[in-house]
């Protein structure tokens, strides 16, 4: 075993009988790709115990553990943590179970933020993950591994965040939620999604889209779904953040999508659109894209009274581009602030961008900043 294993463990004690209130411990091994088909038996444990006594005054606790397995308690209770991060830690089989354990409301009745990041899991265990907190008021879990269900049971949180997690089900009841984001595994979607009841207070949401079918379409369309419905959820948005991703298309022919989808509110203040960024491109080689597609744009469809900043990255330059700015400025009077970014791959843009300039100062915008790629205009 690694002298700094039995060194976390002996930290780990020291703090937990030595009432601290704050604890870091940043554990750093050599580093090992995970094999998430095998067991990790015989792996560099860092144990808690049900012989360790249960900390009394640890208020907040960050456990990376460098992809050491973590042992968990049956019996421990952290009565005063409030605030708890989980980082680079293997789970053996079984141990989502415990896991949800220790981060529910009997072993931390005070919990109001946990962060979850790289959690490994054995691969095709397919567990089942619950937590369920009575005051979790922040909750973050990135790149969790392969679960069959995610179910939250989180009478106060407000905040949600999930970043590349795989999971068949996802169940959430969270009435309070204000602010939610999720960029599910590309290959990996849920293919359920159930809400309790409806999420009223949503005012922010962050979602990535597929814009074009692949012969991938099945797991794409799914996660697509499973968007498209906490769309439907979430009926009072006032800030919106939409990652558009697909294969190179052979015409520009995301338009109807993005209209589709701006039809649905007519309260937004802000919004962000990040277009695809095409991988087949290579340095100077140009995007040649058919459009034809102005007729998306109508700005009696697409209502953004209450709109006050804009955020555009990706564009290529072509002109449905420009439509889609008119329409926008044709709705929204009350715009403040226009940010722009091109993909630097693209050399249509560079005419573009002066027509982006003259519109945005024609339309009331007072001055305007550029560089090579990127154009922001303020009133």
């Amino acid at each position: 075993m690694p002298a700094s294993v039995r060194a976390a463990r002996g930290w780990i004690g020291y703090a937990f009988r030595h009432g601290v209130k704050s604890f870091d411990l940043d554990l750093r091994l050599p580093l090992v790709v995970p094999n998430f088909l095998m067991d990790r038996d015989g792996a560099e444990e860092v144990v808690l115990d049900d012989e360790l006594l249960s900390p009394v005054r640890l208020e907040t606790m960050r456990l990376a553990l460098g992809g050491a397995q973590l042992r968990l308690p049956t019996i421990m209770k952290f009565a005063s943590l409030t605030d708890l991060s989980l980082e680079r830690i293997w789970v053996a089989a079984g141990g989502s179970e415990l896991l949800s354990g220790l981060v529910s409301s009997a072993t931390c009745p005070l919990l109001q933020k946990l962060r979850m990041r790289r959690i490994y899991l054995p691969g095709f265990c397919y567990e089942e993950m619950r937590i369920e907190a009575e005051v979790l008021s922040e909750l973050w879990m990135e790149d969790v591994g392969v679960l069959m269900s995610l179910k939250l049971r989180t009478p106060r949180l407000r905040v949600l965040h999930l970043y590349k997690c795989s999971h068949e089900l996802l169940r959430i009841s969270a009435p309070r939620l204000e602010e939610l984001a999720t960029v599910f595994q590309r290959a990996c979607p849920p293919r359920w999604l159930e809400v309790d009841g409806d999420l009223p207070s949503v005012r922010s949401l962050k979602i990535r889209l597929w814009s074009h079918r692949s012969r991938f379409s099945d797991d794409l369309e799914a996660g697509n779904d499973t968007n498209m419905l906490l769309l439907k959820h979430c009926s009072s948005l006032t800030c919106l953040q939409v990652f558009l991703h697909g294969p190179k298309p052979k015409r520009h022919g995301y338009g109807a999508s993005v209209a589709s989808l701006l039809t649905r509110f007519s309260n937004l203040r802000r919004l962000s659109l990040h277009f695809p960024f095409y991988d087949e491109l290579g340095l100077h080689a140009g995007l040649d894209l058919l459009c034809h597609h102005r007729y998306h744009w109508k700005s009696n469809e697409i209502s953004m009274a209450y709109l006050v900043e804009v955020e555009l990255t990706g564009l290529t330059g072509t002109d449905c581009e420009v439509w889609f700015m008119k329409t926008i400025l044709t709705s929204a009077k009350g715009l403040f602030k226009v940010a722009i970014s091109f993909n630097p791959y693209c050399w249509q843009h560079q005419g573009n961008m002066d027509a982006f300039e003259r519109m945005l100062l024609d339309e009331g915008m007072w001055t305007c900043h550029r560089d090579t790629h990127m154009l922001t205009c303020l009133r």
